[in-house]
């Protein structure tokens, strides 16, 4: 696979063969050592260098021939280096792209050990599929043997997926007209590698950097691996957003929807997402099982819609198809991105909440991961444009799993009113007010929230309404899963016909319509979780969202939207 070359060139080319994949190897007919330099920092998600050295005891007249070497999970190499033209043209004399540096000890011609040093460039994939290519820059300017490939593990490797380097290693120097070429056996390999970007989980017990190699004489892979330590995960600022937009078809229901979650470049990445959409503005279309796609990997599935990821490691955005997948026990959304990051997310979608779950992200920074999902017959939503709004959640847990952020925000469904729907002007005359909202917070795990809701004088009657609860507060969910129940629920100036939970949400069906009324949820009807009661005894959170929607007898619904600003 390389090129024969003179005698102090190939121990340059050697270096290349153990060092310039990141991480230093062992061969199977030698007993190898490794040791990682991690004195220029430990810190999570920091950009610094890595020291790596290798020794090693080889066994008579035999070489290291094939190796590969494993970086754990997030410790990434960055290909966007001078705006990705080192991922064009190789140019060794640009150190623009040079990525570390290296000191290689050989035997050769059974002489005395030879150090020599060369340099390491980053350069085009040598192969498709490949992220980045890898040469050796020695005497200034000149590439020794092959480039090596820069790889990223997929989904479901075992060894997570992270960055892996495959080496064919030689096991002779070049000969002359007059010598023939002669064995080499290298004793130590010890680099530097500048500019490595650190994981952003910190596990208890640290990830390790292997190697597995073997020789020219036995084909038996033999492994050595070294611990990666990591350090200040839970220090690691985590904000990520997020944001929707969606359109009705101007001709039928159904809806495209965009949504897109934004974090800035030096957050922890996100381990696990979920996306949710409160009220009745958006819901599942049924006809969207026509798309069903039983097995990504035929080529013959319809896509739904379209993912594309923004790194601040790699030049250009990552696209993939999103596909509806599952079965009869549960849909679920894939995104199968193609290499050079041949990574597959997963969603589980809740058809009764309508959310969609991702776990088990991998561990490289987005600044922007953006979901288009199509319209048309088999869109996954369907509105019918009342209420033409609502809210969009997204409960965040970074790669640590130590910090969840919950981001909600107003999205409006554009298209509605050139829709010819039924959603009508809201005037003052009509729109249902709320007041009188009070919140008692005497047992902070079980607080109580009551409030008035009415109509003016000429307008029509009140039929029934629904409470959507900020975040953090919910209802307590008596009798079965199916079937789920609350109690302590009491109303003024009205009569209960029905009450149930739907999506979360309370649903208060009156047995006669009336023009106002009060709602009264005990402590028995409402719990809050540690986060929001930690934020608001801390200050953190000084105002919380009621989101009520109310209905009229003439099936007009009106969201209402108030900020309860004393929390009790």
């Amino acid at each position: 696979m390389f090129k024969r070359v003179s005698q102090g060139a190939l121990l340059a080319l050697c270096v290349m063969c153990g060092a310039a994949m990141f991480a230093s190897g062992a061969w199977a007919s030698s007993t190898p050592t490794l040791s990682l330099d991690q004195s220029a920092g430990q810190t999570a998600g920091a950009t610094q260098n890595l020291g790596m050295d290798l020794t090693f005891s080889d066994s008579a007249g035999d070489s290291p021939d094939n190796m590969t070497i494993n970086l754990p999970p997030g410790l990434l190499a960055n290909a966007n280096i001078d705006g990705g033209a080192c991922l064009q043209t190789a140019d060794l004399s640009d150190t623009n792209c040079q990525v570390g540096t290296g000191t290689v000890t050989a035997n050769a011609l059974d002489l005395v050990p030879v150090p020599l040093s060369v340099t390491f460039d980053l350069v085009p994939p040598p192969a498709a599929g490949d992220l980045a290519g890898l040469a050796v820059n020695f005497d200034n300017g000149t590439q020794i043997g092959d480039t090596a490939g820069i790889k990223v593990r997929p989904s479901g490797d075992p060894d997570g997926v992270g960055l892996s380097l495959d080496f064919v290693l030689p096991n002779t120097i070049a000969g002359t007209s007059l010598t023939p070429g002669a064995p080499i056996q290298i004793t130590q390999i010890d680099s530097t590698f500048d500019g490595l970007r650190y994981p952003t989980s910190c596990p208890s017990t640290p990830a390790d950097v292997s190697v597995s190699v073997n020789s020219y004489d036995d084909s038996t892979s033999q492994s050595v691996s070294a611990p990666l330590s990591v350090t200040g995960c839970s220090s690691l600022p985590f904000a990520p957003k997020v944001a929707i937009t969606a359109t009705k078809d101007s001709a039928d229901r159904e809806a495209a929807l965009t949504a897109t979650v934004t974090q800035a470049a030096d957050e922890a990445t996100t381990g696990a997402m979920t996306l949710g959409f409160s009220g009745d503005a958006l819901g599942l279309n049924l006809g969207s099982v026509k798309a069903l796609c039983l097995n990504v990997a035929s080529g013959t599935c319809t896509p739904v819609g379209v993912a594309t990821a923004t790194s601040p490691l790699y030049p250009t955005p990552l696209v993939a198809n999103a596909y509806l997948t599952g079965n009869v026990n549960g849909l679920t959304l894939t995104l199968p991105f193609p290499a050079p990051f041949p990574l597959t997310l997963v969603g589980k979608v809740d058809l009764e909440n309508v959310t969609t779950s991702f776990t088990g992200m991998p561990d490289i920074p987005l600044t922007n991961l953006q979901l288009k999902l199509n319209g048309g017959s088999e869109a996954l939503f369907a509105t019918n444009c009342r209420p033409a709004s609502g809210f969009v959640t997204g409960s965040i847990t970074d790669q640590n799993a130590d910090k969840t952020v919950t981001s909600s925000n107003p999205y409006t469904i554009g298209g509605c009113a050139a829709s010819g729907s039924t959603t009508t002007i809201v005037t003052a005359d009509n729109t249902p007010t709320v007041s009188a909202v009070n919140v008692s917070n005497k047992n902070s795990k079980h607080p109580a929230l009551s409030f008035k809701v009415g109509v003016a004088k000429k307008a029509s009657k009140l039929a029934a309404l629904t409470v959507e609860l900020p975040k953090g507060l919910s209802f307590v969910r008596h009798g079965s899963a199916k079937h789920p129940k609350v109690t302590g629920v009491s109303l003024k100036g009205a009569k209960v016909k029905s009450l149930k939970l739907s999506r979360g949400h309370l649903v208060i069906t009156l047995k006669k319509a009336v023009r106002s009324f009060s709602v009264n949820l005990t402590t028995t009807s409402l719990k809050e979780n540690s986060a929001l009661a930690a934020s608001v005894k801390s200050g953190k959170v000084k105002s919380l969202p009621l989101v009520v929607i109310a209905t009229n007898t003439k099936h007009r619904r009106y969201t209402v939207r108030y900020t309860i600003k004393h929390l009790g």
